[in-house]
């Protein structure tokens, strides 16, 4: 419900906090960044380790498509965007060697193999170079396709609700985060250093720097698990949540009858405290159980041999974070593959032109294609490339429509056909 998914990443990053301590600066500076989400950003995005191993390490064979893909994706994506708030950026995503990819007739033309993205609101675009037209989803087309409320939902009712539920989902994990007390055993504080910004500014920034392992993500959950179980912003979020999720079940489903605030708010409450005390007792028995050392113990015995995940942050006077990178590798091997592989993903990103980020337009309606129209129009499908990879996409979301339109008729026709017919 949660708009493009900003909430989400946010809820993501609450694995980076780190949390008190030494990386306490890097748990204020994922505040900030919440609270002033107006900033350009650019990095770099790769694979790393043996990926493209991991296909004869399952004991199938690797097409040349295989190996393209994953030669792009070890060789790196460059990101360059622009961040007007929550609900509202721009970024492109462009492959730094897309060679195997165009000898194996998977991009053509004379730029590199790229995407643009587009978040508006409620409305996501996106198109390469060699497309005529933006693939425009909104959250009209999430309904028909299946989300919350179906295909009947009322836009403008849904788009109050979702906005509701966003806001509070965002309040809250600025006040959690804020006061989020894990302390982790490797946080280090490096000093003050001068970062050189992709715009040519020159920022002093204090380096931290946070090494977690596999038994660290473990210490983390259950800290995580036990502190929010015992929490009471925690609560009182679940039961907000839970009033809002019920008043718009009863708004889009009328059937379902009335009930009063009051009346919604008793039932979460009741809801709420139940779940958090099974949680409470389940994280009890199992503490005394699975120590961190016996569950990585576990993991070793199923294939997970290791994690290491080493991340970086260079921090500013205004605690925001100008530099972030982040190297993860994870080591396993599954029962079918003959030995252990390593893979991992590393990240290296700059955020600058913080209050001033750079503006740029939306599409116009003319620019865009919805799904709907794709299905309305057999031939609009070609204003997506045969020779890009944005066209596949476009044509697995229709046959999703396609579906759903053929699932709705047949039930149109269920609940119209006379009862007592042959």
């Amino acid at each position: 419900m949660w708009k493009k998914g900003s909430a989400l990443l946010v809820a993501g990053m609450l694995v980076l906090t780190g949390c008190s301590g030494e990386a306490s600066l890097v748990r204020d500076s994922i505040v900030a960044s919440i609270e002033k989400p107006n900033y350009d950003y650019q990095g770099t995005l790769k694979l790393t380790g043996d990926v493209e191993k991991l296909p004869a390490a399952f004991g199938e064979a690797a097409d040349k498509e295989d190996t393209a893909i994953f030669s792009a994706l070890k060789a790196g994506v460059t990101m360059k965007g622009s961040q007007l708030d929550l609900k509202n950026t721009k970024v492109q995503f462009e492959v730094n060697d897309d060679k195997l990819l165009r000898d194996n007739k998977l991009w053509a033309g004379d730029k590199k193999a790229s995407v643009e993205l587009i978040v508006a609101d409620d409305n996501f675009y996106a198109k390469t170079p060699l497309d005529s037209k933006y693939l425009k989803i909104s959250a009209d087309t999430t309904s028909a396709l299946g989300g919350f409320g179906g295909s009947d939902a009322d836009p403008a009712k849904l788009k109050e609700y979702q906005d509701k539920m966003n806001d509070l989902a965002i309040n809250f994990m600025k006040k959690y985060i804020a006061k989020y007390g894990y302390t982790l055993s490797n946080a280090k504080n490096l000093g003050v250093e001068t970062v050189e910004l992709p715009n040519g500014e020159k920022v002093k920034a204090t380096h931290v720097n946070i090494k977690i392992d596999a038994k660290e993500l473990v210490k983390m959950f259950f800290f995580t698990a036990n502190d929010a179980v015992a929490s009471k912003d925690v609560k009182d979020f679940a039961i907000d949540m839970m009033v809002l999720a019920n008043s718009l079940q009863e708004e889009l489903d009328p059937e379902m009858g009335k009930t009063t605030e009051a009346e919604k708010r008793a039932l979460a409450e009741a809801t709420v405290t139940e779940g958090l005390q099974s949680a409470k007792e389940w994280l009890d028995e199992t503490g005394k159980v699975y120590t961190p050392e016996k569950i990585v113990e576990e993991m070793k015995k199923e294939g997970f041999h290791g994690l290491a995940w080493n991340l970086d942050f260079y921090i500013d006077d205004a605690k925001m974070s100008v530099h972030q990178k982040s190297e993860l590798s994870v080591t396993f091997q599954a029962p079918e593959m003959k030995q252990p592989l390593t893979v991992g993903l590393a990240a290296d990103q700059y955020v600058y032109n913080f209050g001033k980020a750079t503006k740029y337009d939306i599409p116009a309606k003319d620019a865009g294609l919805t799904i709907e129209q794709l299905y309305e129009d057999e031939k609009a499908i070609n204003n997506f490339s045969d020779k890009g990879f944005l066209r596949p996409i476009a044509e697995s979301l229709l046959e999703q429509h396609k579906w759903q339109k053929e699932w709705e008729a047949e039930l149109e026709e269920e609940a119209t056909a006379d009862p007592i017919a042959p």
